[in-house]
């Protein structure tokens, strides 16, 4: 994306958190926002950032599980760091693409870039898979709450569609020529992420449990906003939560992220100024999480990711 095109979309994301953090500010009472927000105690958020870090380390198992079926072989420990390193990037970095793209090169060591790339897109997309697939059955589980028939809609949908893309890459891949590189990449080096049973099932288990453990994150969240949410509402919001925090629509999720928390938490009656600190605690396990990961880069040596090996690199510069 050229300069002037990536200034302008900054900018828009700009304003459209600056627009609905400006129609947040007038709808909420500020007195009663400083209020809640200082009967926030610190520790009240040491159990929820335990469990938010734990499901990031789960989430680094996954990927740890699916690089190794497609030979990226390392240590869980190695799988950890670069997942933290990451996430730091993720949340003080340009964008979540970064944080991906960025831990993609580092298990790759510059020998198997598109591989390792690979590895981390089939593991947001079978978490998106999972997440979709989790807030469609709590909507349908819990219609009590009289959500909008269209966000259930749209989770199953999009849980279907995302199921389908997956059933139907082999197929259409095998339609191209046998020599080119996607499909080659798909019928064998990728092969696992559509033939292995047993890897899916493991994949998409660890997704559901990691999920859960921010839905439990949720629920320890509101306690410590001076709120109580039942842990079945806060299972039917987190999904439609998530996903409105992961649209490139604003800077950070500001604005977003606590125009969702209003919507939803209003609707069980909850304090607006209660709604809009569960967004910002919220934002704050993500940040103190992204600090963490800082800490593991520093603790590493800050060794940048390679795009090639310093082997192929003396190779080119030969020749």
């Amino acid at each position: 994306m050229s300069q002037p095109r990536t200034l302008a979309h900054w900018a828009l994301r700009a304003a459209v958190s600056a627009a609905v953090l400006a129609y947040i500010s007038r709808d909420v009472d500020h007195a009663d926002l400083r209020a809640t927000l200082s009967a926030v105690r610190l520790r009240y958020l040491v159990l929820p950032l335990g469990l938010y870090l734990a499901g990031q380390v789960l989430s680094a198992v996954k990927w740890w599980r699916l690089g190794s079926s497609v030979g990226l072989a390392r240590p869980l420990l190695d799988y950890v760091r670069f997942y933290f390193i990451g996430m730091f990037l993720n949340v003080f970095g340009l964008s979540t693409i970064g944080g991906d793209v960025v831990r993609g090169l580092y298990l790759g060591g510059g020998q198997r870039p598109a591989l390792a790339l690979n590895s981390v897109i089939f593991d947001r997309l079978s978490g998106l898979a999972i997440l979709m697939a989790l807030g469609a059955v709590a909507l349908l589980a819990f219609p009590q709450y009289h959500l909008p028939w269209a966000l259930s809609a749209a989770l199953i949908v999009g849980g279907l569609l995302l199921f389908v893309g997956w059933w139907m890459c082999p197929r259409l891949v095998g339609l191209l020529p046998p020599r080119n590189r996607l499909r080659r990449q798909v019928e064998h080096d990728l092969a696992p992420f559509w033939r292995d049973r047993r890897l899916l099932a493991q994949v998409s288990a660890l997704s559901a449990v990691f999920h859960v453990s921010q839905v439990g994150v949720q629920y320890l969240l509101a306690r410590a906003a001076g709120t109580s949410l039942p842990f079945s509402y806060c299972l039917v919001i987190h999904p439609a939560l998530s996903l409105m925090m992961a649209l490139p629509v604003s800077v950070g999720g500001f604005g977003v992220r606590e125009g969702g928390y209003l919507y939803f938490l209003t609707r069980a009656d909850v304090d607006d100024s209660i709604a809009v600190t569960m967004g910002l605690l919220w934002w704050l396990m993500t940040a103190l999480s992204g600090l963490v990961g800082a800490l593991v880069f520093v603790a590493s040596g800050a060794p940048l990711p390679r795009l090639r090996s310093r082997d192929v690199a003396r190779v080119r510069s030969a020749t």
